[in-house]
Formats: structure tokens, sequence, C-alpha cells
């Protein structure tokens, strides 16, 4: 199947009614992301959109071509990916409480952690979009987005940040 991209990336009404102006925020940034980055095999490489729901023991991704027609729905069982999840946000919070600087190696090896993990988070997210086939940017993107949406993130300085290089 030729690539294609999405065209628009739908959160669930609950979840985004409940999110503070500063979730949506992000959630709106992180998607964008998606949007402006992602890759995916779609169909005949058709433009689609997606809508995520959020439920108890899953994220349901449904994506639709620009006609409303059905392509493809993917169930994401939170039991596979909080585990990266929670590991992702202890490494984040660890950061968070770090003073930034250029000499700290706990701040550096820190960002390695957060790193390693969010690439083994994309690696897992490529396995349970299966036939969608994000590349691995754009499963690392999903992941980002996935954490912000069980997780508020915003009192976070850290996670999205990485370690500032020596030159």
């Amino acid at each position: 199947m030729p690539e294609g991209r999405l065209t628009e990336l739908l959160i669930d009404d609950a979840t985004w009614s409940a999110g503070s102006t500063a979730r949506r925020h992000e959630w709106r940034l992180a998607i964008n992301e998606i949007l402006q980055e992602g890759r995916f095999t779609l169909p005949d490489g058709a433009d689609a959109r997606a809508l995520l729901t959020l439920a108890p023991t899953r994220v349901l991704v449904d994506v639709h071509d620009a006609g409303g027609r059905a392509l493809s729905q993917h169930a994401l069982p939170l039991e596979q990916i909080r585990p990266l999840m929670t590991e992702y946000m202890e490494t984040i919070t660890e950061m968070s409480k770090l003073r930034l600087s250029t000499n700290s190696p706990r701040l550096e090896a820190l960002d390695i952690a957060k790193r390693i993990t969010h690439d083994e988070a994309g690696e897992t997210v490529v396995t349970l979009l299966g036939p969608l086939k994000p590349d691995h940017g754009t499963a690392r993107r999903f992941f980002t987005l996935l954490v912000t949406l069980l997780y508020d993130t915003t009192k976070l300085g850290a996670a999205h940040a990485t370690a500032p290089r020596p030159r």
C-alpha cells in the first residue's frame, strides 16, 4: 500500500471536554506534529482522518477516508503501553526535579533513558497500529500524544525538553 497522511486527528469529545485549556493546547501541538510530519501506509495512499477514543482498558483509533468510509480500526491495549508510559513519566519527573545545566551528568543520563524508553514505545506503537505502518518518528509522536492524553504533563517542563549538549 502506498504512503498516505492524516489530514485530521481528533480526540473523543468526552476526553477533549474534560481537558484543561493547557492540556488541550498540548494535545493540539502533539496532533499538529503528527499531521505535519507523520507518515502512514493507507489504502490507495489516501488521505485520512482519525479519531482517538480513550476507553478504560484501551485507546481506540478509528481511521476514515475523506468521504467518511471506514479504513481501519485499531485498539491499543493500555496494559501493553502503560508500563512504557509509567517509565517515561518517572524519568520526566526526575528530570523536572533537577536544575538544567550543560554539565549535569544525571540530567544527561535521564535524557538518554527518556529517549530509549521513547524509542521502545515507538516500536510498540508501530506493532499495535499494524497495517497503518507508521514510521518510527511518527510512532514516537503518537506515543507522546498518548502520554499527554493519559497524564497531565503540562506542569512538567522536562516533558518536552532534552538535556543541553556540551559544546
